[in-house]
């Protein structure tokens, strides 16, 4: 169900009506928090996509922006599952994986691409807005290591008035009707604001070098499939949707969590928590009935050595360590 009936429902039970402005917008603000809480809680029904896309290795990609958090990696080709880790296994001592078949989530970043050519950046849309759009811009310049700037969109097209170095922050006033392309100097676009969210944001993946080449001409290799969860809009509009569908009750129970922590009523807010938590789970529940879910089980590494190492022993032998023959 849309934004419409989420914010019926819990205007009913709140006593706000979502048709005068000043309480939609008080709804707004609980249905976002609620939503942003509720959507990092599970990978709920609904939420995940799968998609191929064409990575070389040994270099820095940013996701497009609909992609939200990764959950797997593989080659399209061959099966082969890849690795994701965070950034600091790759100092640890003997990351010889590190570089092979991985991964390495970097974090989230404002630009898609870093800025080659150092000068005013070119704000464009399509339409001019009434009232007019105002975009936010933030980042280095060569006398300022943190600049924000305000650039009123009256324009399909407007410069900055400062040089950026680098972009921290590109975000807008409001959801607007079409998207907010942010370009250097040459044209080249750096970032994209989209239509149903506030700033702009991309997930950055450092891939490995091996056994991929920096470089494919070729129309099959160099594919991998991602399973990732889609990214979280700024819910606005009354057709806007939640990315999991049939969350829409839940959502309300969480607004309601959230309204009665407001008004100092713990009680209520932690029944209403666990309502949401309980009607959640029987969803996933239902939902997963008829899967057949496989679970990979392997040999503890630590053990192996460890098997090894008493084997070596003169009159010890692994099978009188491990009965069961694991080696």
């Amino acid at each position: 169900m849309p934004v419409k009936y989420i914010l019926a429902q819990a205007g009913n039970k709140m006593g706000l009506n979502p048709a005068d402005t000043r309480q939609r917008a008080v709804l707004l603000r609980f249905l976002n928090e609620a939503a942003a809480e509720l959507y990092t809680q599970s990978d709920m029904v609904g939420s995940m996509v799968e998609q191929c896309f064409k990575v070389n290795g040994d270099q820095t990609i940013a996701l497009p922006d609909y992609v939200g958090q990764l959950r797997a990696v593989r080659e399209f080709n061959s099966q082969i599952p890849w690795h994701i880790n965070q950034m600091r296994p790759r100092y640890n001592t003997n990351n010889w994986k590190d570089m092979w078949r991985n991964w390495r989530i970097k974090g989230q970043q404002t630009l898609m691409r870093s800025i080659r050519n150092e000068g005013p950046l070119i704000i464009t849309v399509d339409t001019v807005e009434t009232p007019s759009l105002i975009i936010t811009v933030a980042g280095l310049t060569d006398t300022a290591s943190n600049l924000t700037e305000n650039v009123t969109m009256s324009a399909t097209s407007v410069s900055t008035v400062n040089s950026f170095n680098d972009v921290t922050l590109a975000c807008k006033d409001r959801i607007n009707n079409y998207d907010v392309l942010v370009t250097d100097i040459d044209g080249m676009v750096l970032t994209i604001i989209p239509n149903n969210r506030l700033e702009a944001s991309y997930l950055i993946i450092d891939v490995s070098t091996l056994p991929w080449s920096t470089v494919s001409n070729s129309k099959q290799d160099h594919y991998v499939e991602i399973l990732y969860k889609k990214s979280l809009p700024w819910l606005y509009n009354d057709g806007d949707e939640f990315p999991a569908r049939g969350c829409d009750n839940i959502l309300v129970n969480k607004i309601l969590q959230l309204w009665a922590e407001e008004q100092g009523k713990a009680d209520m807010a932690a029944a209403y928590d666990q309502k949401a938590a309980r009607t959640l789970a029987r969803l996933q529940e239902d939902e997963n009935r008829a899967t057949e879910d496989q679970v990979s089980l392997q040999v503890n590494g630590y053990d192996e050595l460890l098997c090894r190492l008493r084997s070596n022993r003169p009159g010890r032998s692994a099978a009188s360590i491990y009965p069961f023959g694991i080696q």
